[in-house]
């Protein structure tokens, strides 16, 4: 039997182009759809090196904890082998505070996070690894030390330690768009994250977006607020808490998350929220399986996925100061590894990036659906119940004389007497079905499987021979 599920899953693999025919994403065109982005904290990430650790303190979560842009560098690989696109950032700019929200100086990087030429040799090493550089800006809200704290005519308040400037004053916006352009010609970063968007009018944030793709191209710009403005990816409050509650537990409406827009943004949580792990624990669930099957959807449904850093160990959290741990790399590979394969799909499938999508059936975390193009289709099963899960898909789907493979359980599906094609999956998982004309046996493989087969025995014979020539040798002698 081990030989025989050996030989077929041999048999499936030497069936699929997924592996090597498809270009990646770094051989694709430059678009937002494309990418898959990492969203991080500099402080929380990694602590690489000590010279720059000024009034660290790992324990108060208050506190800075040493995170710098050469610990990014350090830990890079984890992200790339995960399949990530696009490093997203906390604010990189002198601040009084670990998230980099309160600035105090634009013109200045956080020393505790290193230096210019460090942050640099951030982007550059990004680059090397095919990977993009994105950086979060927020328009407002700056720590009352701000050297802007001078230009009285711009402040809106000052109440509660914090500087609120008047966004509505030409001034103002000027001295942001310059600054942000500034900073974006300095350094080769690929995209910016604006944040703080509150008094922003929709024609002021849309002269930044305009602004700052002027300097490069691709330059992504982005937000986690709602807005009119004309940013890269749509950002919907209500689709996040739909994804969210939707996989925190199983059986759970799902009819409202199928993202068909191309341009959405996809998380299930961010540093501004609860942990979506603490949402799945409320419900008595396992966190590392609940994640597995929201990023399964999230990975090949239309759309842009975003994940949070620690959603890859299921960190937890309720608040900022439990939520934003410093990032643990020493945890069991499993969901890691899980997130390696699922993205691997994406990456390496442009239709399950850019390509259409049909529904085919979708009740209560019974989630089916086709992703096609002209090139490779696609049948993805989401299976979010506690119950095992079966649908019959006709030939009108799948197409006449095609077989259905397997990517995670390895198995073919092809026609029964009736033509249809029977789909059977055990409860919380995700699997990826991909379509291709059927085939016979592969005779060559056949071949050399029984001629290896042949050989081992044959080895296995002249070793018992050989043995047993021996024991007879010893037994003359005596």
């Amino acid at each position: 039997m081990k030989f025989n599920k050996w030989l077929m899953t041999g048999l499936v693999l030497s069936g699929l182009w997924i592996t090597s025919t498809q270009p990646t994403n770094a051989e694709a065109d430059a678009s937002i759809q494309n990418e898959s982005i990492y969203d991080l904290y500099v402080d929380r990430y990694f602590n690489k090196v000590i010279t720059n650790d000024y009034d660290v303190n790992a324990k108060d979560p208050n506190a800075f904890a040493g995170g710098d842009f050469l610990g990014i560098i350090e830990k890079m690989d984890h992200i790339k082998d995960m399949g990530f696109t696009t490093i997203s950032i906390g604010p990189v700019f002198a601040t009084e505070t670990y998230d980099g929200k309160r600035v105090l100086d634009f013109n200045a990087l956080e020393k505790r996070f290193g230096t210019p030429e460090e942050f640099q040799q951030l982007i550059n090493e990004a680059h090397k690894h095919h990977l993009k550089i994105m950086i979060e800006f927020p328009l407002n809200n700056y720590s009352l030390n701000h050297i802007w704290n001078a230009e009285t005519d711009w402040i809106l308040s000052t109440d509660n330690d914090v500087l609120t400037l008047d966004l509505e004053n030409a001034e103002v916006q000027q001295a942001l768009i310059n600054t942000l352009v500034e900073f974006t010609n300095t350094y080769g970063v690929d995209g910016i994250k604006l944040s703080e968007l509150n008094g922003a009018p929709t024609s002021f944030i849309n002269e930044i977006i305009t602004s700052v793709k002027e300097v490069r191209d691709p330059m992504y710009v982005i937000a986690l607020e709602e807005s009119d403005a004309n940013f890269d990816v749509n950002y919907s409050e209500e689709l996040q808490v739909n994804l969210r509650n939707a996989f925190k537990n199983t059986d759970l409406p799902t009819e409202n998350i199928v993202s068909t827009n191309y341009n959405d943004l996809l998380l299930i949580d961010d540093l501004h929220t609860e942990r979506f792990t603490y949402y799945s624990a409320l419900e008595n669930m396992f966190p590392p399986t609940r994640i597995k099957t929201a990023l399964g959807a999230m990975l090949t449904m239309p759309g842009v996925p975003y994940m949070t850093y620690g959603t890859e160990i299921a960190m937890n959290g309720q608040n900022a100061q439990e939520s934003h741990q410093v990032m643990n790399f020493r945890v069991d590979e499993e969901l890691i590894e899980y997130i390696k394969d699922i993205n691997s799909i994406r990456n390496k499938s442009e239709t399950m990036r850019t390509g259409k999508i049909e529904l085919l059936e979708n009740e209560n975390g019974y989630i089916v659906y086709k992703r096609y193009s002209d090139d490779e289709q696609f049948i993805v099963v989401i299976n979010n119940t506690s119950q095992t899960k079966r649908i019959d898909l006709t030939k009108d789907i799948v197409g006449e004389n095609k077989e259905l493979h397997g990517l995670f359980e390895s198995d073919i599906v092809r026609a029964d007497d009736n033509g249809e094609y029977r789909l059977v999956l055990d409860r919380e998982i995700v699997e990826v079905y991909q379509i291709t004309d059927r085939k016979g046996l592969n005779k060559s493989y056949i071949f050399a499987m029984a001629l290896s087969y042949i050989l081992f025995l044959a080895f296995l014979v002249i070793v018992w021979k050989k043995g047993k020539q021996r024991k007879n040798e010893q037994t003359n002698k005596k």
